[in-house]
């Protein structure tokens, strides 16, 4: 696998940006609980997920019009902007619209590495790889994120967290300057928002997987917002232990995902990784409802199973879908992109129901149910 100094420069593009969202994602809804109610945070999240989607809608006009190098310079200045607004201003007035534009500009961020990643992948051979490391790259952000988060959250600050946050953007920027190519206006077809839904005719097996890719996304806005929720409240582990779930959860992102990539184009296709994925998802999540004692262990390997599904999903589904669009394609990978603001839409909407008539608990056999129908959604035509 050839590894240039661009393909390396989006590894740590990866790195960074996700380091920068990991760092304040734990702490947002805290921070806005200070100023707004609990209803008015649940309308910010869904506002700055619509927000989210109009931007991935209006990408491609971004890159036919400025290139893919200035929209992702641009992006990167304003969410620079919008968390340092956020790390030094106590105005309601200001933190409102700052942290919706905070949640949606993350997702152009991704969007623009998408693109440049798949400049430098001109093998379909390496896909899985590749997306592989850019994967584990952003995992180990993840892992790293809450140790400074931790550091930082002693003295009760919230402000320095975001300016922190907003610092890790800087090298960002200067690594898009030095090394990130701008890919032209010329190059950019097929990319309208309304030509991609229709092309989903010709090409149903993109429409699976972005599917699939909406069942995962569901299934982690679920967790981010349930999880916390019943391990405090039902099961009464302390956030402490808490925090220490949930950094033993996301290890199977950084021990499989690469392997299972590499494995994705050497050994077997992709609809392998997503059927076990799946199965391994349904069940383990199925456990959880009838988890009844606060045993650390117990939990832990129960979760860790949940990611270990989740992480095979995660890296089937990224390596079909890039094998099977090219960087041109702006508008299709605009759509892939979607699938996560459409479920921290969808998601509070359900499981206002849901939890309403249920315990935080038993809402989870919802969820593992709803991740099992993943398996209806699976590309018919496999890559080897």
């Amino acid at each position: 696998m050839n590894l240039n100094k661009r393909l390396i420069a989006v590894y740590w593009g990866g790195f960074f940006v996700t380091a920068h969202y990991a760092l304040v994602v734990y702490i947002n809804s805290s921070f806005l609980s200070q100023f707004v109610s609990n209803d008015v945070l649940d309308v910010l999240y869904i506002a700055g997920s619509v927000l989210s989607i109009v931007f991935l809608s209006l990408a491609p006009f971004f890159f036919r019009k400025y290139g893919s190098l200035l929209t992702f310079l641009f992006f990167i200045a304003l969410e620079m902007i919008t968390v340092f607004g956020l790390g030094v201003t106590d105005m309601k007035a200001l933190i409102i619209p700052l942290f919706i534009i905070h949640i949606s500009a993350n997702s152009i961020l991704y969007f623009c590495l998408d693109v440049n990643l798949e400049e430098e992948t001109k093998a379909e051979s390496t896909t899985g790889g590749k997306r592989g490391i850019f994967l584990t790259t952003q995992n180990i952000a993840w892992l790293l994120s809450p140790l400074a988060l931790i550091f930082l959250i002693t003295q009760n600050v919230f402000g320095k967290i975001y300016l922190f946050s907003g610092i890790i953007l800087i090298p960002l920027f200067l690594i898009a300057i030095s090394l990130f190519k701008n890919i032209k206006e010329t190059n950019i077809v097929n990319s309208g928002i309304i030509r991609a839904l229709r092309s989903f005719r010709k090409s149903g097996d993109k429409a699976r997987i972005i599917g699939v890719q909406f069942v995962l996304s569901f299934f982690y806005s679920w967790m981010i917002i349930y999880l916390p929720l019943l391990l405090n409240k039902e099961m009464g582990f302390s956030w402490p232990k808490i925090g220490a779930l949930l950094v033993f959860m996301l290890l199977p992102f950084l021990i499989f995902e690469l392997p299972a990539g590499i494995l994705s184009d050497k050994r077997f296709g992709e609809k392998e990784l997503l059927i076990a994925g799946l199965i391994i998802m349904f069940l383990s999540t199925l456990i959880i409802p009838n988890l009844t004692t606060a045993s650390f262990l117990i939990w832990a390997i129960v979760l860790f199973a949940t990611r270990v599904g989740a992480s095979l999903v995660e890296i089937g589904s990224e390596t079909y879908f890039f094998k099977h669009v090219k960087k041109e394609n702006t508008g299709i990978i605009s759509l892939f992109r979607m699938s996560r603001p459409f479920a921290f839409i969808i998601v509070p909407l359900i499981a206002l129901v849901v939890v309403h008539f249920f315990s935080y608990s038993a809402s989870f056999y919802f969820l593992a149910f709803f991740t099992l129908s993943g398996l209806f959604l699976i590309p018919k035509v496999d890559t080897k």
